[in-house]
């Protein structure tokens, strides 16, 4: 499990930890079957329809596991109108228990779409199958509360913070990134889409929902690093360790194939 970081000094070197330059693990694709991607990806969804983030890390001996797992899977969530809308490779983990290769980004058309493929007899067996093709499957899952429209550039790089707040301090981590927001602009950063308490599910990591996922789109890969420089940083970085007990840090691109 992920120790709990509530020393202000730990949370401050792990954050100045991050690497003026991402490492690049981009060949690696959660989606072994995936269409060649070059171009921007969009994807605009509604109020009430069911985000699904999946941070997939693979095994390395799963391939055909996989394969297997998306066609029998698949087409029992396609009836139900599951659609795959995007997919970001992780560069690197900087903070981690796990090494995810990809967040994918996926939609279900409204939560009662989502039980009806649950409720499918077929369902348990392939489920247990996920070990086979993957050393872990983080499963985030959202019923949105208001419309979501998101790009995706082939020649930006994205962030994503997954946090476990503080169940009493937690206040503090929004204001930590209402205090930043100023210096995550001027560094050439945007905050793209705050995810609140999804539902999680995982096969080999402890079953404890996260309370927000933070997605940030850079220009250059040391957006961060030149964030961690500007005054509104230093005045608010120990309020993002008071705010979280724990949380993980990734690095990412557009998938390309």
């Amino acid at each position: 499990m992920v120790p709990k970081f509530k020393s202000t000094l730990f949370l401050s070197l792990c954050l100045a930890g991050v690497p003026l330059s991402a490492g690049d693990r981009s060949n690696a694709t959660a989606q072994d079957a995936s269409e060649v991607t070059t171009e921007a990806v969009s994807f605009s969804l509604k109020r009430g329809e069911v985000l699904q983030i999946i941070a997939s890390d693979n095994r390395e001996d799963g391939r055909q596991a996989r394969l297997d797992y998306y066609a029998k899977v698949l087409p029992l969530a396609q009836a139900e109108g599951y659609r795959r809308l995007a997919q970001l490779n992780v560069r690197e983990s900087v903070i981690s228990d796990t090494q995810p290769d990809a967040f994918s980004f996926f939609a279900w058309p409204d939560e009662a779409a989502e039980k009806r493929f649950s409720q499918n007899p077929e369902w348990p067996a392939y489920k247990a199958t996920r070990p086979e093709g993957w050393d872990e499957l983080s499963i985030y899952t959202a019923k949105l509360t208001e419309d979501l429209s998101l790009t995706f550039s082939p020649d930006k790089y994205y962030t994503v913070v997954v946090a476990w707040p503080d169940a009493e301090t937690g206040a503090d981590y929004t204001r930590y990134l209402e205090g930043i927001e100023p210096a995550v602009t001027r560094a050439g950063g945007r905050f793209i889409a705050k995810i609140y308490n999804p539902r999680f599910e995982a096969h080999a990591s402890p079953d404890e929902a996260p309370g927000q996922l933070t997605f940030v789109e850079w220009d250059s890969l040391d957006g961060f690093r030149k964030v961690q420089k500007m005054p509104e940083y230093l005045a608010h970085r120990d309020y993002f360790a008071s705010g979280l007990d724990r949380f993980e840090f990734h690095w990412m691109e557009l998938a390309r194939f």
